[in-house]
């Protein structure tokens, strides 16, 4: 019995070393092993993240995601899933991270960490520029507005009483709305501004702008071995912010600087 004690001993003493010598990998050490940081996309909202007229995937998003991987030592691996799936994605672990213009609500923080907001962002209610009938969001009652399922803009339209269509792209809503088959749909003002420029005779209009102004950060999976991944991307941010990065990269897309 007494040889068995001691056998028995020596074997919790090595094990307790080899857990000594072999910590728990983080997050963010599986992702410098292998090099890249996977990142989690729609790829089809402009300007944010849409493919150019050569196939490419570009964006404010991807631009600040490709230099933030960059300083962090890392290749960007980009997965495109639309976007009722895109957080849920996360959560399955199927992307490290989710950048996709992401506004933080206390809903969102319950579920994952966020880095510090990369730009800010205000909901506007668009509708055809002959309905008249529809001036601010108390007149959403019983009108119908597109917009992508889980999204902020739709949780501010539910509020005010409008019936949710279900759509994939502003590039659709917007036919929805010419076509007389939607009366709104509510997107960052941002989007729209993108899409005037680009569209400058279409026959929509900004009729109202909700009054909170929004985070848009990164989220990550709320896990404590997630920590130092959170902690390392807020040191890359910063870095382009302090030295204009994060402006001239807006400044690219939107025309103005949506980092402050």
């Amino acid at each position: 019995m007494k040889k068995l004690l001691i056998a028995f001993a020596g074997l919790f003493c090595f094990s307790l070393l080899a857990c000594h010598r072999s910590p728990q990998k983080t997050l963010l050490d599986q992702i410098k092993a292998k090099g890249e940081l996977v990142i989690a996309t729609e790829g089809v909202w402009e300007p944010w993240n849409f493919h150019d007229k050569s196939g490419e995937l570009v964006g404010y998003d991807i631009e600040i995601a490709k230099e933030m991987c960059a300083r962090m030592g890392l290749r960007a691996k980009f997965l495109e899933i639309e976007w009722e799936r895109l957080l849920n994605s996360l959560e399955k672990r199927e992307c490290d991270i989710v950048m996709n213009g992401v506004a933080v609500t206390p809903e969102r923080q319950a579920r994952f960490y966020y880095t510090d907001p990369y730009a800010f962002g205000q909901s506007v209610l668009i509708a055809r520029k002959d309905n008249n009938a529809i001036e601010s969001f108390e007149d959403l009652a019983g009108k119908t507005s597109a917009n992508s399922q889980g999204s902020t803009y739709e949780e501010i339209a539910t509020k005010y009483g409008a019936i949710p269509i279900v759509i994939d792209t502003f590039e659709e809503t917007v036919n929805l709305l010419l076509e007389n088959r939607v009366d709104t749909t509510i997107n960052s003002f941002f989007t729209f501004s993108y899409y005037m420029k680009n569209n400058p005779n279409a026959a929509i209009k900004v009729v109202a702008v909700y009054d909170q102004v929004y985070q848009i950060a990164i989220p990550c999976r709320r896990n404590p071995q997630n920590l130092t991944l959170l902690l390392e991307m807020n040191k890359a941010l910063e870095s382009m912010r302090s030295d204009g990065t994060l402006e001239r990269i807006s400044l690219k897309y939107f025309g103005q600087d949506v980092t402050k």
